[in-house]
């Protein structure tokens, strides 16, 4: 059976969510607006998101030239080394030791990923799903064909080691992606998993039609609440700290303001 691929849709266009953006909302509806009403971007490339993309970037060469079966460990690591970029590193020096650990990394997988037991339909791909409203999409880091003809969606994580079933389904982006497949592909069975690509550790799970339709309903409201949010009022609390945004978010000072860190 055939996966559908996604086309471009010559419909009006409506508004687009993605979980990052679901997820930016549910963090706090202010820095919501913040972001992307007013244009305000935080956060850039940084060494782990530069580590990351590295692998991902292999490893998509990796499998769509057939995986094992069609390259060899050699050309594996030769191709890291060739594609590397140095973007969001603060020096050669730590640029040369996440090299070094990125061969690591893809040395394990290559000796620990089966080679026949699952075929790799395709790698890196933004899928979407139109809904009355709005647009649902998300980019996929792999998508598996299984031994008994159901999909997985993999999601890599280049710096966890250790992943269970109950993270994987409280993973708003992993539910959504889990979604996006199912509804592009219906009649066929869906799993969502997480690879710990730094020790091969690897957990996923089947969702019920019952349960996405559930989570479904559950990603729907969320969009509704937001489009029809016109304040995007601050939400002070824990979440602040982390945040970028305190300087020119009053609540959100005031919070950090009362609530200091205790000192040691």
């Amino acid at each position: 059976m055939a996966v559908k691929k996604t086309t471009r849709d010559s419909a009006p266009k409506l508004p687009r969510f993605s979980p990052t953006r679901i997820e930016l909302y549910l963090f706090c509806p202010r820095a919501y607006h913040f972001y992307y009403e007013e244009g305000l971007r935080w956060g850039g490339m940084n060494a782990g998101l530069a580590f990351g993309g590295n692998l991902h970037r292999t490893l998509q060469t990796f499998h769509d030239r057939g995986a094992q079966q069609g390259v060899s460990l050699d050309e594996l690591l030769a191709h890291l080394r060739e594609g590397w970029s140095g973007a969001g590193f603060t020096s050669p020096e730590e640029a040369a030791a996440h090299l070094s650990a990125g061969e690591a990394v893809l040395t394990q997988y290559y000796h620990s990923t089966p080679a026949a037991v699952r075929e790799t339909v395709w790698t890196e791909r933004t899928v979407q799903h139109r809904y009355e409203e709005f647009v649902l999409f998300g980019k996929i880091d792999r998508l598996d064909r299984r031994e008994d003809g159901a999909l997985e969606v993999v999601d890599y994580k280049s710096g966890r080691r250790t992943v269970t079933e109950d993270e994987v389904r409280s993973s708003l982006a992993l539910t959504i992606y889990q979604l996006l497949i199912a509804r592009t592909n219906p009649g066929v069975e869906v799993y969502a998993g997480i690879l710990c690509l730094r020790s091969s550790e690897h957990a996923s799970i089947l969702r019920t039609e019952a349960e996405l339709a559930e989570a479904e309903q559950e990603i729907i409201r969320i969009v509704r609440t937001i489009l029809a949010d016109p304040v995007k009022a601050a939400l002070p609390g824990p979440q602040c700290r982390s945040c970028q945004y305190p300087r020119i978010c009053p609540p959100g000072r005031q919070w950090l303001r009362e609530n200091p860190l205790a000192s040691g």
